[in-house]
């Protein structure tokens, strides 16, 4: 009796262990984590064109990413949906994802310039990573370029999101600094920011209302949330897109080790989030996430977008600045937020 007994437990650990290392949930569902506000609307689309079942779960991307990572190579989750090749970066070296994803069909040559040579992510459209919001009759001239942050008459201005809390906020973090030498050159520049009075708040509702409360005078957010607030929430509020604005990817990850069925089905879902219907769903989702610039051929932005041709653009190494995130989110938190806002 007692080996019967016994056998019966083996039997039952050996389904929990199972259970528990299985990714990516149910066997007849795609689990999908999303950080942009269009993607239940994409989801239900999807199931609709295909009948394939999706459960998507809407996060902010630093929840999201936290998710991610504090279930490390147990995942119960099939697809990820974000802003950041950085933070993809940070996670494919912790081993957390799968590799040569397909990359989408017709590309631009800005979208083929995001794609890495592991398949760790795939993206899906792009935004800047950093603009200035502020009011439209400020008394000040809108600083034009990175380094003119730190003239006398910006003193006190100026606030932006925490890195450690914002996933998107990390990438505008890379940009000043690669525009101020890159890292660790760049310190000096963001020390600087912090001693003539940078303002640091958790998220973009924080920050947007510090400005239109008189708090501040100059927003440092995402193009996206800017572009949103500016055109459809407070027409007193101006963007003002700087010289260079830094490319944010918008990109979509897979957790390893799926079966040839599921992998499949996601594989379908990624090809779906780039093509034309919907991406034609996405921009006209009445929500800050819709104001994306597509990143493939016979895909129009949202009305009243400004023409990525007419900008200023430079793209962030995701590698480099990926691999660099954890040690200059952690130099952030000690040096400028730990020293008080």
């Amino acid at each position: 009796m007692r080996k019967i007994i016994a056998a019966m437990l083996a039997a039952i650990l050996i389904v929990i262990a199972a259970l528990l290392l299985w990714p990516a949930g149910s066997a007849n569902t795609l689990i999908v984590y999303s950080g942009l506000d269009y993607g239940p609307a994409v989801a239900h689309a999807f199931t609709q064109k295909t009948g394939i079942k999706v459960k998507l779960i809407r996060l902010s991307t630093g929840a999201l990413l936290a998710r991610i990572s504090a279930q490390g190579h147990h995942p119960d989750w099939t697809l990820a949906w974000f802003d950041g090749a950085t933070a993809a970066v940070s996670l494919d070296h912790a081993g957390l994802l799968a590799h040569h994803l397909p990359e989408p069909a017709d590309l631009t040559p800005l979208g083929q310039s995001m794609v890495p040579a592991n398949g760790a992510y795939v993206p899906t459209g792009c935004t800047l990573a950093g603009v200035f919001i502020m009011p439209r009759n400020a008394s000040f001239t809108p600083p034009l370029h990175w380094s003119d942050l730190t003239q006398p008459i910006y003193h006190g201005l100026i606030g932006m999101n925490d890195p450690s809390i914002s996933g998107p906020t990390y990438p505008a973090l890379a940009g000043m600094l690669k525009s101020a030498g890159g890292w660790p050159q760049g310190k000096d520049f963001i020390a600087a920011l912090k001693a003539d009075g940078l303002h640091i708040y958790a998220k973009n509702d924080a920050t947007l209302a510090a400005l239109r409360s008189g708090a501040i005078q100059i927003a440092i957010v995402q193009s996206s949330a800017a572009l949103h607030y500016a055109q459809t929430i407070d027409h007193s509020l101006t963007v003002t897109i700087p010289h260079p604005a830094y490319v944010l990817p918008n990109v979509m990850v897979m957790a390893p080790g799926l079966t040839a069925k599921r992998r499949a089905q996601a594989e379908l879902f990624i090809a779906y989030a780039n093509s034309q219907a919907a991406q034609a769903i996405r921009t006209q989702q009445n929500d800050g996430d819709a104001y994306y610039w597509p990143i493939t051929t016979g895909t129009a932005p949202r009305a009243g977008m400004p023409p990525l041709s007419a900008l200023d653009l430079a793209t962030l190494n995701a590698q480099h600045w990926g691999a660099n995130q954890n040690s200059i989110t952690a130099w952030f938190a000690k040096r400028v937020v730990g020293a008080g806002s």
